[in-house]
């Protein structure tokens, strides 16, 4: 049977439409597929429901059991909320990382007290007893000779995660947000909701879609994926500003290769035209708004030939796209993570904040349409269940130096872009031991850096399902289960258009794993801390008890329990006058600005360094979380510098010929060029997840480069410089610019 890539991926579901975009140097079968013999009809033995975490979409799967192996992923047709019966092809991936030969079986120990790049571990293989033995010593060890605050927690604040930080009593818990969506948080939090962003987008009701940077459909995410469809079916206008030409760009009615960076500018002058022609949504803005007067006022600068000088965006396009994006209802600009909006340059949190009164001042906010609060189920909370009075935390300043910016640090999620540098500083103290759950050196900028900051830990411990890069750097590795292997429930978080709770069913643990929250409750026993630990199983039980079903009705219906209804939109949002805040109090008290303004990136391109550098993630891959999948690395084995003909022509460089690309941090990769005419001549783009370098990852492992190589660390006094208008402590992880030169 022969299979060609692009095959592969459009009957998995992999993008929009089936639409594969692959360099040309990459067509041909996929050898993964050419296996000789005829396939025999499969007696599956069992059905199992689970739902997917190869991304927090959380979709609905049945996976298909013969001879004791999942042999067959498929998505759970009554799922209405996540793939609705689709799975991606990331998703249908699973079943290959799950039986992957380079898993993590078993604890193990290093041997080898050096640590880098080229050395090797030395593993020896040690029981769960002696490696929670070793982990309670040493961390009690610092905290009696250093305080709480010298453990190091990198993990996401998810119920185990917190209630292990809350236990130590550290106020180091840090996570990649700022590298990844936080503006967005943060933004909402302070003009919405007072807590979080919305995950949920009714796109499938949209009537007119602006995107700025936002390529969702193109990264196979279903729950935006099939909304985007369904609103390209009923006739829903797309509109897309990208320096480059995405897969959701190839999808629009309108491209605009937009300059990066300055997104903001449009969208500022879009608000400009809305009020000062009166387009907006008056019912809706004098009901659940405030601060209409001040924007107005503050707007008038902005004017759309203004934003056109900036942009090369033709004012005339600005002026007649705001026009209809009020006047086509409803109309959304769908957000997610790392788009324009995301902290990807250093205005890029007003672009946020800018977007969020966009939507407002058409009434999409908590709208059909539009956007919506995640609706969950009322459950009752871990501490709750298990109370418990937690150590006063003495020491609040934080490594990555997140406490000097109140507003974040609410969320207490993290900086990884300043990690490096207040390990390696010892300031505000020093970090002597830490645990890491599942991250990747290759996920901070510039991560040399980082692996020298944790060299200097006295113990450090690696929990993940393959041994990646971070692992080599570890004196224990603990091996957590993969979700396949999971039994329990899932509660719906995105895409939660009403309250869902979702079955899984374990396929069984392969080998000696443990689940993170046994990990915890493990660690903090060691510690000498039991009164902490949680049962697990009993607070799903009871929180099943308190949407008002069980397992048994799950396993009965198809999986899935829900509370199907659609929502009723808010009249009252989470802020100090009860209203969404076009004029942010919240911001304003903590000293930021409290309405969007313009700022210049960071850095323009010089003669030095003349280009933007751009980066995306391909649709069939999730960081590192299926990087060692057979068939998908050979889908795209390295990743490209995909660069315009005529710079490509400036630069005597052919399709497929080698480039260097330099940057300020004094990196330089070597990447081949693919040529296209959908990108910027001032712009190069490269992909992310490639470059490890862990020789116990033996697919993945010396395929591509890193593009983080090229992206620069931060250092905490030069972000404070941007406090005013980046209260999120966003990483600026694209304000930046490259030199190119043929290799």
């Amino acid at each position: 049977m022969e299979i060609s890539r692009r095959d592969f991926v459009k009957s998995a579901g992999g993008v929009a439409g089936g639409l594969v975009l692959l360099p040309s140097i990459l067509d041909g079968d996929l050898k993964a597929f050419a296996k000789p013999g005829q396939a025999k009809p499969i007696v599956w033995e069992r059905v199992l429901y689970q739902s997917c975490k190869v991304c927090d979409n959380t979709c609905g799967m049945l996976a298909y059991v013969t001879d004791g192996r999942i042999k067959w992923i498929e998505g759970n047709p009554a799922d209405a909320l996540g793939g609705e019966g689709k799975v991606c092809v990331k998703g249908a991936s699973a079943m290959r990382t799950l039986y992957d030969p380079d898993r993590l079986k078993a604890p193990l120990k290093r041997t080898n007290p050096r640590k880098g790049k080229d050395e090797d571990p030395g593993w020896v293989k040690i029981s769960w007893g002696e490696a929670f033995s070793t982990i309670g010593e040493k961390f009690n060890e610092a905290i009696a000779n250093y305080g709480p605050e010298s453990v190091l927690l990198l993990n996401r604040p998810k119920e185990p995660d917190t209630r292990l930080q809350k236990a130590i009593g550290t106020p180091n818990q840090v996570c990649h947000v700022d590298t990844c969506y936080f503006n967005h948080e943060v933004a909402w939090m302070a003009l919405v909701s007072g807590s979080g962003r919305s995950w949920t987008l009714d796109l499938e009701n949209a009537k007119y879609i602006l995107a700025f940077g936002w390529d969702q459909p193109g990264k196979s995410k279903q729950s935006h994926l099939q909304g985007f469809l369904k609103a390209k079916d009923r006739g829903a206008k797309v509109v897309v500003f990208d320096p480059r030409f995405s897969l959701t760009a190839n999808m629009a009615d309108e491209w605009i290769p937009i300059k990066p960076g300055t997104d903001l500018a449009v969208v500022l002058a879009m608000i400009n035209v809305i009020i000062s022609e009166g387009l907006y949504d008056r019912d809706y803005v004098d009901k659940y708004t405030s601060g209409l007067d001040k924007l107005t006022e503050h707007v008038k600068q902005y004017t759309p030939e203004w934003a056109a000088q900036l942009s090369d965006v033709p004012a005339s396009d600005i002026v007649r796209i705001a026009r209809e994006f009020a006047t086509t209802k409803p109309a959304m600009i769908p957000t997610h993570k790392r788009d324009a909006g995301g902290p990807i340059y250093a205005n890029s949190f007003g672009l946020a904040q800018a977007e969020i009164i966009m939507c407002a001042l058409v009434g999409t906010i908590e709208r059909p349409g539009g956007f919506f609060m995640s609706r969950k189920p009322k459950t009752r909370s871990m501490d709750a269940f298990a109370p418990v009075e937690y150590p006063e935390m003495k020491e609040t300043r934080r490594v990555d130096g997140q406490h000097l910016f109140p507003l974040a640090n609410k969320k207490r999620k993290g900086a990884f872009a300043h990690l490096a540098q207040g390990i390696l500083s010892g300031e505000p103290y020093r970090v002597k031991v830490g645990l890491a759950k599942q991250y990747d050196v290759l996920t901070f900028p510039n991560p040399d850096t980082i692996v020298e900051a944790l060299k200097t830990l006295d113990f450090f411990v690696v929990v993940d399902i393959l041994p990646n890069q971070l692992c080599q750097l570890a004196d224990i590795v603990l091996p957590d289960t993969h979700f396949l292997e999971r039994d329990g429930i899932e509660i719906r978080n995105y895409h939660a258009m009403w309250p869902q709770i979702l079955l899984r069913q374990s396929v069984g643990v392969l080998w000696e794993e443990k689940g993170w929250s046994s990990i915890v409750n493990g660690i903090l026993e060691a510690m000498g801390k039991p009164e902490f630990a949680v049962d697990w199983k009993g607070l799903e039980e009871v929180r099943l008890q308190d949407a008002g079903t069980s397992m048994e009705y799950l396993r009965a219906n198809n999986g899935i329990w829900e509370d199907r209804k659609e929502p009723t939109g808010w009249t009252e949002f989470k802020t100090p006058s009860k209203k969404i805040e076009f004029y942010s109090t919240v911001l304003e008290e903590e000293g930021h600005e409290p309405v969007p303004t313009w700022h210049e990136r960071l850095t323009e391109p010089t003669a030095e360094y003349p280009y933007h550098i751009l980066t995306n993630h391909l649709p069939w891959r999730r960081m590192g979380k299926n990087s060692n999948d057979p068939i998908l690395v050979e889908l795209q084995p390295e990743n490209f510098l995909h660069m315009h003909p005529d710079t490509a022509a400036k630069l005597g460089v052919k399709e497929g010929e080698h480039v260097i690309v330099e940057s300020p941090t004094g990196k330089s990769l070597k990447i081949r060029a693919h040529l296209t005419w959908g990108i910027r001549r001032d712009c190069v783009m490269t992909e992310h997840s490639y470059g490890y370098w862990s020789r116990e990852l033996h697919v993945a492992y010396g395929k591509g480069t890193n593009d983080g190589e090229l992206l620069p660390e931060r250092r905490i006094e030069d972000t404070l410089k941007t406090y005013a208008y980046n209260p999120a402590m966003g990483s600026s992880i694209l304000d930046v610019c490259v030199n190119l030169r043929k290799a």
